[in-house]
């Protein structure tokens, strides 16, 4: 059965064409006027988007200040409420905004979806002009869709549940090393035994796992561990060789796998490149004559070793690539402290004084050296 995706705006009759055009073959899309929602369609819903700005509707005007929510962020919270009380399930809600920049505010725009959601008790944030969300409100409506009606209180099925939802198989290769990992990344067992509520399983992915390198890793990160080019990893991807289908078979395929690009597990990824250095050893080859021969391709080389992705003043991997000792160590507002290290080139540093206070203190000195 399909998810149900419920749409408050204040301009449906505008909104309701495209979006039953995208969704009709793989949901059931709903448009309403705010004044139009009521607990049937919230009872249904798996996933409701509530547009941020709410200026068609005047019957709002005419209440008490009580009952005005000014915008949709405000709206969301009473339909969420209302949902929580209404059904047994999980409804999960996130703002559907043509003016995201009303939001940023003074955050980075490479965190602002993950990190205003979350401080806003909601899942996400998408914006109408992003044609690709559509994918990504299929891939959250169907997550919800994967939860248990309630989460088991017994911590051992609680921790098969959390397996099963990121597509752990056990005793599969890397298995305890993946799973050491996930444990590490402050999965919320317990919050969820107590509280019985799947919808954190899916806040934990969304807000502190999936934006950053923790015990999944985006292509960057990949790229670093095999020391080549991003360019290179994304033409081995696309082919058919033995590397791709290694690679392949160590991709995250669990809930939400896709809704920010590929990732992979990185603890499958550190024990693939223990191994495959080791045979190869024996044979007289390094770790990239090793790669170019299972990739069927000459890959081009990352000349620092060992590499770390640095990434911009708005948290995004920028494809530059140094060394720990060359590269700058940052700690960003809201940037897990379970994750792997944030790293920046000590000019991006120098260029943005914005930066200077998420700086490690241990590399402070080098960048006041830079501007003297």
């Amino acid at each position: 059965m399909n998810p149900t995706i419920l749409i408050v705006d204040d301009r449906p009759d505008e909104l309701r064409f495209q979006v039953i055009d995208r969704l009709k073959k793989s949901a059931v899309p709903i448009v309403v006027h705010p004044d139009e929602v009521d607990l049937t369609d919230l009872k249904t819903a798996d996933l409701v988007l509530v547009d941020y700005r709410l200026d068609a509707w005047p019957e709002r005007d005419k209440q008490s200040v009580s009952l005005r929510p000014s915008n949709g962020m405000a709206l969301a919270v009473v339909l969420r409420e209302q949902a929580d009380s209404q059904k047994d399930g999980e409804t999960a809600f996130a703002l559907h905004t043509g003016h995201l920049e009303d939001l940023k505010r003074r955050l980075p725009s490479g965190t602002v979806q993950n990190v205003l959601a979350r401080l806003n008790n909601l899942e996400w944030l998408f914006s109408k002009e992003d044609s690709g969300n559509y994918e990504q409100m299929l891939l959250l409506a169907n997550a919800i869709r994967e939860l248990p009606k309630k989460w088991p209180s017994d911590p051992g099925k609680s921790c098969q549940e959390v397996r099963k939802l990121l597509g752990m198989v056990d005793g599969s290769e890397s298995f305890d090393r993946c799973w050491s990992d996930v444990r590490e990344c402050r999965v919320p067992v317990q919050d969820l035994i107590e509280g019985g509520y799947g919808i954190l399983f899916v806040r934990w992915l969304l807000h502190e796992v999936l934006p950053y390198p923790s015990f999944l890793w985006e292509e960057h990160w990949v790229a670093a561990r095999f020391a080549i080019p991003v360019d290179d990893l994304r033409k081995v991807i696309e082919g058919d060789s033995r590397l791709a289908r290694d690679l392949k078979c160590m991709r995250y395929t669990g809930i939400l796998a896709g809704f920010l690009g590929d990732r992979w597990w990185r603890g499958a990824l550190e024990d693939y490149v223990w191994e495959l250095s080791g045979q190869y050893r024996e044979r007289g080859k390094s770790l990239r004559e090793a790669l170019n021969e299972r990739a069927e391709l000459e890959l081009g080389s990352i000349e620092v070793n060992p590499a770390v992705v640095c990434l911009n003043a708005d948290l995004e991997p920028t494809g530059q690539f140094l060394t720990p000792a060359t590269a700058v160590t940052v700690h960003p507002d809201h940037w897990p402290a379970f994750a792997d290290s944030a790293w920046m080139d000590l000019n991006t540093v120098q260029d943005d004084p914005r930066l200077l206070p998420i700086v490690d203190p241990l590399d402070r000195h080098r960048v006041n050296n830079g501007n003297e």
